[in-house]
This record gives C-alpha cells, sequence and structure tokens, in this order.
C-alpha cells in the first residue's frame, strides 16, 4: 500500500471522528495538534540530545511517541468552554439550535480531516527526514510515485515556510483565549 492512499484512509478516519465531535471539539484539537508540532519542530534540538540523531529509529519512534501522546490528550479535552454561551444548557452541556447541528458537524468532518492530514502527514514527515528508518515496514517511496509526488506537499514542508507554524500556534491560542 502507497503511503498517499494511507494518508488519504487516515484523513477519512479523523473526518469521520470530526464529524461525530463537532467543530468545537475539533478546535481545540487542532490547537493540541499545532501546538505538538511546534514543540517538535523549535525544540528539535533538544530532542536531538535525548534521542540521539545517531539512531533514526529512536529518534523517529521518539518524535512520533510525542506526536501522538500530545494528539491524544488533545482530543481528550472536553471543550465547553470553548463554546459561545448561547449554545450552552444549564449543565454546560452544548445544545445548538436548529440547523446549526449539521453545519458544525460538517465543519467539523473537514477539521478533522485537516487535523488527520496534519497527523498522519507529520509522521511521513519525520520518516522522510530521517531517511525512512523503519524500512521493512514503510519503505521509501520509489521516483516517479503518487507517493513521491506527495512528500513535497505534507504539512511540515509548507508550516516551516514563513514561519507559518508560529504564528499559526499564537493566532489559534489567542482565539482560544479570546473565546473562552
Amino acid at each position: 500500500m502507497e503511503l498517499s492512499f494511507f494518508l488519504r484512509l487516515c484523513i477519512g478516519f479523523f473526518a469521520v471522528i470530526g464529524y461525530l465531535r463537532g467543530f468545537y471539539k475539533e478546535f481545540v484539537g487542532l490547537a493540541g495538534i499545532m501546538l505538538s508540532l511546534f514543540i517538535l519542530t523549535e525544540f528539535s534540538w533538544i530532542f536531538d540530545f535525548v534521542a540521539g540523531r545517531s539512531n533514526p529509529t529512536l529518534r523517529f519512534l521518539f518524535d512520533a511517541l510525542l506526536l501522538i501522546a500530545l494528539t491524544f490528550f488533545s482530543y481528550q479535552q472536553a471543550p465547553t468552554t470553548f463554546v459561545p454561551s448561547r449554545y450552552r444548557g444549564r449543565r454546560g452541556e452544548v445544545r445548538l439550535p436548529g440547523q446549526e447541528g449539521w453545519q458544525t458537524r460538517s465543519l467539523g468532518a473537514l477539521l478533522g480531516g485537516f487535523n488527520g492530514y496534519l497527523v498522519v502527514g507529520s509522521l511521513w514527515y519525520f520518516m522522510d527526514q530521517l531517511e525512512y528508518p523503519l524500512d521493512p515496514l514503510f519503505m521509501m517511496p520509489a521516483l516517479g510515485t503518487e507517493s513521491a509526488d506527495f512528500v513535497s506537499r505534507l504539512p511540515l514542508v509548507w508550516l516551516q515556510q514563513f514561519n507559518l507554524l508560529t504564528w499559526l500556534v499564537a493566532g489559534l491560542f489567542l482565539i482560544i483565549i479570546i473565546a473562552r
């Protein structure tokens, strides 16, 4: 199976989860994922010291474990504090009026798919940067294949240009602080 197909499959899986969770919960998940990517890219020199750059398999497993753990905990958060007060019930549960339920779920599906692209695409990016340390399991894509062409569209490739990741993390957390 090509890595590009696996990435699309995971995007679909995350989109279904996003549809079930809704927009507000997926937005908080997005903030956690972006923060974890920021930590992994900006403090990579510390992780090089801890995990060692000489052992690419250990370094990849360290990066993957940290990204998956932070993503897991960002998805566990109960974000009712980030939902506008007019949509909250007496006990804090989210109640969306009228037709907005399917709209927020559809936006949640889009944001969930994007979150899947960020998580799985970043794992692929780490594998590519470390020259595919899990070679029997995940091999380097052959030249001319769809997966080889997709490497240039992985999330951390364009998020690190123009310091975009730093600006997005700052903007997301500013939105969360203001919405609270």
